[in-house]
């Protein structure tokens, strides 16, 4: 991990650490990156007891960047993050930033309150004293999440959504080595705007879009969110998590391909990748589809993946 010096506690947006024009994301120096210099990680499948370990070894002992991890707020009397620290060896293992998704599934939003959020927050400081760098984003996806196709597994609206954003920032934002990560689903930028907590509240941008062609481009699949989120407010832009929507080893390796090994100059806010590295069984009894790239795959697609690495 880059080195921290000892200080008082800051707001990552008072000291600036929001601003895309800033290098101190806290990425580790020798994280995994593309060729095109994104920091690339991963969000191994907890579901199938996979650690990160593993795939650093299945992809050459190429260390992530980032390693991101999913974790459900199951009551309004509290918070539980067993799921996150019970892994805490793995994630100091492997050197990254830690993406915690911290998913409130057991609540109402409006009933995210201060008590939860400093459950939130002790969970924060359980990493960050360890010397993990952290990510948090909270409630991810709450404009799909909190629809009838999603099972309503965020109960509330935009406003809700904004509010309870809010009290977890007011309960983080003096830890040093947190920073706030927004990331909605795929939307229109119009249809966004209800539901971004505000510039003040923000340090990362980024938004989930899973891909279903070989036709996807940076440009043509993230570039209206980045010039109106990035660009627009100035802030780092990450993908906490992305990968192909149906099966397809080609729609997986054509969209690496474009975030990772395709010149991105034109985007200076973006900054980093964590990829979806799932097989993920699907509710409605569906087949699985397979988001990995590394773990399950061919020695030809990995060194067809790896390729686009440096």
């Amino acid at each position: 991990m880059v080195a921290r010096a000892l200080c008082a506690p800051r707001n990552p947006v008072l000291w600036g650490r929001d601003t895309c024009t800033t290098d101190d994301l806290g990425l580790p120096q020798n994280g995994m990156k593309g060729k095109n210099g994104v920091a690339w990680g991963w969000n191994p499948d907890a579901d199938a007891g996979t650690q990160m370990s593993k795939i650093t070894s299945a992809a050459g002992n190429k260390k992530p960047s980032t390693y991101g991890l999913y974790s459900q707020i199951t009551s309004n009397t509290g918070y539980d993050p067993s799921q996150l620290t019970d892994r805490m060896d793995d994630i100091k293992a492997s050197g990254a930033v830690l993406v915690a998704h911290v998913m409130p599934t057991g609540l109402e939003l409006n009933e995210v309150s201060a008590k939860i959020a400093g459950d939130i927050a002790n969970m924060v400081k359980q990493f960050t004293g360890q010397g993990v760098e952290v990510w948090l984003r909270f409630a991810h996806e709450a404009n799909w999440y909190t629809t009838s196709a999603a099972n309503y597994n965020y109960r509330g609206s935009s406003t809700d959504f904004v509010n309870a954003w809010k009290t977890v920032h007011d309960a983080v934002k003096d830890i040093e080595g947190c920073l706030m990560f927004w990331s909605p689903n795929q939307a229109s930028a119009s249809d966004l705007q209800p539901w971004f907590p505000g510039a003040d509240y923000v340090d990362i941008v980024g938004i989930d879009i899973y891909v279903t062609d070989t036709s996807a481009t940076f440009e043509n699949t993230f570039g209206e969110f980045y010039n109106t989120f990035a660009k627009g407010y100035n802030k780092h832009m990450a993908l906490g998590e992305t990968g192909n929507k149906i099966n397809g080893w080609d729609i997986k390796a054509n969209l690496v391909k474009q975030l990772a090994n395709t010149d991105l100059s034109a985007y200076p806010c973006f900054q980093s990748v964590t990829w979806f590295e799932y097989q993920k069984v699907e509710e409605d009894g569906q087949d699985p589809i397979d988001h990995r790239i590394i773990m399950g795959q061919s020695s030809d697609h990995v060194a067809e993946t790896l390729n686009s690495f440096s």
